[in-house]
């Protein structure tokens, strides 16, 4: 079955500017149609890529301005996915299976100190706050399912705060992405990405904190 697609790129651009869409590079154009890419990205982003989504998205939703909403659910649920498979794998297979990987990757006393701060604090703040910033947050999901903090709880703690990046990222390229767009993006995406990224995070944290 074809993967669920954005659809047709969205309007005809004035001849100043050309099409938006055109000027983004082939990978962009290639990863936009498919929401089944942004979701699989967002859960390896959660789970085994400690590379944060927004590189590869800001992108994507500033090429595809028009459709930067669907892409930041697209990721947000393929963010819950990957946040609950390491829940679950700390709940549930810690010593068997995730003990010796840590071991073998010399993270076990990180291990510890993300339990032991999961355990001191309140469990909601302290798993939005790593999940808020570009910081990668598999070993605090680890840390919430070993510490069996609620289900629920985790979820919503997951929810919000990738809720605000993702969504937040969204709505300052959907108002800004054509003005961005009007500059030569194929050699800007990082500089652009890093700093939408930091502003949304400065923000956030700003009026949560």
């Amino acid at each position: 079955m074809e993967p669920a697609r954005w659809g047709k790129r969205s309007g005809s651009m004035s001849n100043s500017i050309g099409s938006l869409s055109d000027q983004a590079p082939g990978w962009v154009r290639r990863l936009a149609h498919s929401r089944l890419g942004v979701g699989v990205l967002s859960m390896g982003e959660s789970t085994v890529l400690p590379i944060p989504l927004e590189v590869v998205i800001v992108p994507l939703m500033v090429a595809y301005h028009r459709k930067a909403l669907s892409i930041a659910l697209s990721a947000l649920v393929g963010c819950l996915i990957g946040a609950s498979l390491f829940y679950c794998l700390g709940a549930l297979l810690y010593e068997p299976l995730v003990v010796p990987v840590l071991d073998a990757l010399g993270l076990l006393q990180n291990m510890q100190t993300a339990r032991d701060n999961m355990s001191n604090a309140d469990s909601f703040w302290a798993i939005f706050l790593v999940s808020l910033g570009p910081v990668p947050m598999q070993l605090a999901t680890l840390a919430a399912g070993v510490s069996k903090v609620s289900f629920p709880v985790f979820l919503l703690a997951i929810l919000a705060s990738r809720g605000i990046r993702y969504l937040g990222l969204a709505v300052i390229c959907r108002l800004a992405g054509r003005h961005i767009m009007a500059v030569e993006i194929s050699r800007h995406l990082v500089t652009i990405g890093t700093a939408i990224l930091m502003a949304a995070s400065w923000v956030a944290l700003y009026f949560l904190l």
